[in-house]
């Protein structure tokens, strides 16, 4: 999680591979990094997956859930 930490806002990236229709549809929704567990120690072999508290509602997704994202499909705002 060394580019991401605790705290920053992210926009979740498209999925090119995702099938269409309906497409990604989380794609361009914005959320925060949280520290899901309070020992990261216990995270360190899933070190490209990131714990992201949704700001606004999505697919079938409301605001404030948590998800998990690869880093890969992330990007720092």
């Amino acid at each position: 999680m060394a580019k991401f930490k605790e705290g920053d806002r992210v926009v979740i990236k498209d999925r090119k591979d995702w099938p269409k229709p309906p497409g990604y549809r989380l794609a361009g929704n914005e959320g925060v990094i949280i520290k899901f567990l309070a020992s990261q120690d216990v995270m360190e072999p899933f070190q490209d997956y990131i714990y992201v508290k949704l700001e606004k509602e999505a697919a079938d997704f409301s605001a404030g859930n948590v998800l998990v994202f690869r880093s890969e499909n992330l990007k720092k705002i």
